[in-house]
């Protein structure tokens, strides 16, 4: 992270936790057979809910009573056994569990313990010091292994042990080919519902995050981090890494009030009662990231509080090369005080840990415990660390210088490369000036050639317009004998249909100029009615004749506003009072005075007045027609007695409007076309028989 401190992060855990724990009650199962294979199932659910001590007394005892012949059962109780070892200090009890599990599963040829064996072996080995070889031997068994494997499920799980493998080494590019495959594979069998379990691809993810982070870049460390935190369910060890990844990256960014937020998260997992010592691990693991910030921008005081909550937890949980690290960095901030009497012997008892943690660290180390006898006066200690110290930062200094060598070697090749291009440049350049005479013998007949290139491209592009004008005008032409054929319509319903109730108002009047005499007061009152009525009528038919040729105009547009629906409703209830006296029904509304709707008013008091009169004419007389509101649905309902009309009959009605040229279905016609402009939705439902209801949908 700094130059203070580099991390050998493992999922290993601190501490010891004693398995005293009871063996589980079999009694019930009477058969070996039946005895072994619910303690499988006892040993799934231990390690699902993270029960290691109880996984621990179970998985021994799977082994106690597992026939020796039983090789598949003999390597799953062992490798559960290891893996309830890993959260101890125990690691060479972990490891020769592994190593007989895989063993057994080799014999027994079974490939999936097979992997996941090998799996947890290259992960271990990997990941705790001293165990380089075995971790060698194991990378090269499961590169052998990869391509002969069918289940990507065991596939997957190579993968994820070999981009660690080359995380620790160094060897980002393999690294990140091996975890993106790993990625991109979990992400389909997720998406594709071949995995449910969404956690399923979360240690790839924050593997990748991690891989960031130690390159320095804290931003992808963050965002892939954030990946990984939405496909966590319900693991707690994978958020209390989170947070723990979390805290390193916003220390990189030099955000540390960000660190500690997630820091704060980190430490409230730390539940008294609960003595997994991964969590410690992270935990103290955090404590010292905080130390090295500190450390870096020198304010020792600050690290110090951080290095003396990293030393309460390390004394319990942490094991050698964890606690070796707090122990060198609480001297490294012993040292940053100027208590160089403290820092001496802590940074002394260190040395061989961090011998293995890499030179550069080993270097800085040994030049700190070289200052520190030399500030106590000890001069001959300290002339004996900076012997140590002289030559393995000359041997670092090689090694920078070689680098240098090679990158000013490199430059001087890119430098004598330049010459030659420029070299190669001039000669090109000769060669085209030569070739000059003879390209301008032939320029006058490329000229010409080019010249008539010209008029046929053009001549072409003035056959194109006159084609384009041609198909515009065609067009227009198209338009225009539409245009007339609804001219000619119009006309024609004008002429066939207007005719009858204009003749009706004249022969009212007719007969109201010629025999005034022969008609009572009540006659003529009624006469007058009549005459009134007709004349509405007519006013109205011309009213929907006039609007429906607006709609045939591409300019009839709707202006939509809030409209009081019940104030609509009054009003068409209004103009239709005489045919419902007339026909002496009864009107039931029940649409509340605060209704509000969006819709163009105009087009919605034709849209009711038509419906309304189709339900009065339809209507039983002496019966009720009734208007309801559902405020749930935001549908207007309009429910009338009398011979039902059908969604059929409606979408009937307007599949033959084209081919009619009279009014005849005008009014459901109109309401099609100024519903669909105004967004609403008319349709016909039959409740029971000898009913029809008519629902009007407001968006």
């Amino acid at each position: 992270m700094g130059k203070h401190l580099r991390f050998l992060f493992a999922l290993v855990a601190c501490g010891g936790a004693a398995f005293a724990q009871s063996i589980p009650d079999l009694s019930a199962y009477k058969t070996p057979q039946t005895k072994l294979k619910r303690l499988v199932t006892i040993c799934d659910s231990l390690t699902l809910h993270e029960q290691h001590a109880a996984l621990h007394a179970a998985a021994q005892y799977g082994i106690r009573i597992t026939p020796p012949a039983d090789l598949k059962r003999l390597a799953y109780f062992h490798y559960r056994l290891g893996y309830a070892l890993e959260t101890t200090s125990k690691s060479d009890s972990c490891f020769r569990m592994h190593e007989k599990s895989l063993e057994y599963a080799k014999k027994a040829r079974d490939t999936r313990q097979t992997v996941l064996t090998l799996n947890r072996l290259l992960f271990l080995y990997n990941n705790v010091a001293g165990y380089k070889g075995k971790a060698d031997a194991s990378l090269k068994e499961a590169l052998a292994m990869i391509d002969t494997l069918r289940n990507p499920m065991d596939k997957i799980e190579l993968y994820s042990s070999v981009q660690n493998y080359y995380s620790t080494r160094g060897e980002y590019e393999k690294q990140v080919r091996y975890l993106l495959e790993s990625i991109e594979f979990k992400k389909k069998l997720i998406t594709e519902g071949k995995v449910k379990d969404r956690e399923y691809v979360v240690s790839d993810l924050m593997n990748l995050g991690e891989l960031y982070i130690e390159l320095q870049q804290g931003e992808n460390g963050v965002r892939y981090s954030k990946e990984a935190r939405g496909y966590m369910v319900s693991n707690t060890d994978y958020r209390n890494h989170y947070y723990k990844d979390m805290t390193d990256a916003y220390l990189l960014l030099k955000q540390p009030a960000m660190a500690r937020t997630y820091y704060d998260s980190l430490s409230a997992m730390l539940e008294p009662g609960n003595i997994q010592p991964r969590r410690r691990s992270n935990k103290i693991a955090a404590d010292l990231g905080f130390t090295d910030y500190y450390l870096n921008i020198n304010q020792p005081d600050s690290a110090a509080i951080y290095i003396r909550r990293a030393s309460q937890l390390a004394e319990k949980w942490a094991p050698d090369y964890l606690l070796s690290q707090v122990r060198y960095m609480q001297g490294s901030v012993y040292y940053a005080q100027g208590r160089y009497q403290e820092a001496l012997p802590i940074l002394v008892e260190s040395e061989d840990m961090i011998r293995d943690f890499g030179q550069q660290m080993y270097v800085a180390l040994l030049q700190s415990i070289a200052r520190c006898y030399a500030a106590a006066g000890d001069w001959k200690k300290a002339y004996a660390y900076y012997d140590k110290y002289a030559p393995m930062r000359d041997s670092l200094y090689l090694e920078s210088s070689r680098k240098s060598i090679a990158d000013a070697e490199a430059l001087y090749q890119n430098k004598e490369k330049q010459r030659e291009i420029q070299i190669k440049n001039l000669q090109i350049d000769e060669a085209q000036k030569q070739r000059i005479w003879l390209i301008s013998g032939l320029a006058f007949v490329s000229l010409s050639l080019v010249l008539l290139g010209i008029i046929y491209r053009n001549k072409r592009r003035t056959a194109a317009l006159l084609d384009e004008k041609n198909r515009q005008l065609n067009q227009l032409i198209a338009e225009l004998e539409e245009a007339n054929r609804t001219k000619a319509k119009l006309f024609g319903i004008i002429s066939h249909d207007l005719r009858s109730p204009i003749n009706q108002v004249y022969q009212f009047l007719k007969l109201q100029q010629l025999n005034p005499d022969l008609l009572n007061h009540a006659q003529k009152q009624q006469l007058s009615e009549k005459i009134q009525t007709a004349t509405g009528s007519l006013l109205e038919t011309m009213e929907d004749l006039l609007l429906w040729s607006k709609t045939q105009m591409n300019q009839f547009q709707p202006s939509i506003e809030i409209v009081r629906l019940a104030q609509v409703t009054d009003q068409c209830l209004g103009l239709l009072h005489l045919n419902i006296e007339a026909r002496q029904l009864t009107i039931e509304q029940r649409i509340p005075q605060e209704v509000l709707v969006e819709t163009d008013p105009y087009y919605l008091q034709t849209i009711l007045r038509n419906l309304l009169q189709n339900a009065v004419k339809a209507a039983d007389e002496q019966s009720m027609v009734r208007l309801d509101w559902q405020e749930a649905q935001r549908e207007l309902y309009i429910e009338n007695s009398g011979p039902a009309f059908t969604q059929a009959q409606y979408e009937s009605t307007l599949a033959h409007a084209d081919k009619q040229s009279s009014l005849s279905g005008l009014g459901l016609r109109l309401v099609d076309e100024l519903s669909t402009k105004s967004g609403l939705a008319v349709r016909f439902e039959n409740p029971a028989d000898g009913v029809t209801r008519t629902v009007i949908k407001f968006m």
